[in-house]
């Protein structure tokens, strides 16, 4: 005797074979998942990062991601040449001054900028009332960083110089130390710093308005790179992508996340957060002021170097044009 089967039992066989079929298919077109390592410097700056981990936005992408957390961009920046990460964020100054140094890095693109990060901060018993006031005065500063530029910004603008000035160099978490010991009567940190500062010793300190005389932005970097280093930044801008996009849609939860990963105030986030501009980028008025951050530190003896690079050599634009080609607008 024939046996028959019923119909039913067809389409329960369909359906269980196109689930094994689908299953089966994505396991081979899967992205192969790339382990990556990133020296994040420890800033709201880099709360894409932040917000990248707290909604698992590299899930999806070819990179499972470990953060190393450093003091201030300079640090990433060792990181990345030593080997010890892969990728790093660091300011556009410090992605100026080592261009001179001719060492092999890149930025693969830009993702925040402030016009109010680095600031000026006084001694209210110095009576420093402007810029001019600080010619003879004692002022400490992290060299080779946007704060160094910062101040010799602020003094050519009102006709002075470095020279004009007592200069002391110190590591961005000591700046706090050296204004609160007297050893300096004026500082230029950049935030957290600055808040802390501000906070700590209330009327002792006087800030500056300095909005809007100097944008600083940070980058994702890494040294030269190969295909496979491009692919793995591609899906690491990806993963930033998401977490730009949250940060616009839930600016109140983006802030949480960030506060909790600092172990900051609500405070200090409501104080710096309208200042900031999440958005990936590679465009020219980056590659101008690279350019004009690397004349200075030739000029002013900042540095051995006594020649420009090519600004072209430490540009990868590849991986930004796979995630966000519209965000690069660049004459290379």
């Amino acid at each position: 005797m024939t046996r028959k089967f019923s119909p039913y039992f067809f389409i329960i066989l369909i359906i269980v074979t196109t689930i094994l079929l689908y299953s089966n298919a994505q396991n081979m077109w899967q992205l192969e998942k790339y382990s990556v390592s990133i020296a994040v410097a420890q800033s709201p700056l880099s709360a894409p990062f932040y917000v990248a981990k707290s909604i698992n936005a590299f899930k999806n992408t070819c990179v499972s991601v470990e953060y190393d957390d450093v003091i201030g961009g300079q640090s990433a920046f060792v990181k990345v040449m030593n080997g010890e990460t892969d990728f790093g964020t660091s300011s556009d100054s410090i992605i100026a001054y080592e261009s001179l140094a001719k060492k092999s890095f890149v930025t693969h693109g830009m993702f925040v900028q402030s016009d109010n990060d680095v600031k000026l901060m006084t001694r209210t018993s110095v009576k420093i009332d402007s810029v001019l006031d600080l010619k003879g005065k004692r002022v400490g500063v992290t060299k080779g960083t946007a704060s160094d530029y910062f101040l010799s910004t602020l003094l050519a603008m009102d006709g002075l110089s470095v020279e004009d000035v007592e200069l002391y160099h110190y590591k961005p978490e000591q700046l706090i130390n050296a204004f609160s010991h007297n050893e300096v009567d004026a500082i230029v940190p950049w935030e957290p710093f600055a808040f802390k500062v501000a906070t700590s010793l209330n009327e002792e300190v006087k800030m500056h308005d300095t909005k809007n005389l100097n944008t600083l932005s940070f980058h994702l970097i890494s040294q030269r790179a190969d295909s496979l280093l491009v692919a793995k930044a591609a899906c690491v801008i990806e993963g930033l992508s998401k977490a730009i996009d949250y940060i616009a849609l839930n600016p109140e939860k983006s802030k949480k996340i960030v506060r909790d990963e600092l172990n900051l105030t609500s405070a200090f986030i409501d104080w710096v957060w309208a200042d900031y501009i999440f958005k990936l980028g590679l465009n020219q008025s980056f590659i101008l002021k690279i350019k004009s951050q690397a004349t200075w530190a030739i000029e002013m003896q900042m540095t051995p170097y006594t020649e420009m690079s090519n600004i072209d050599d430490f540009i990868d634009s590849r991986a930004m044009l796979q995630v966000k080609s519209g965000a690069v607008n660049i004459a290379l």
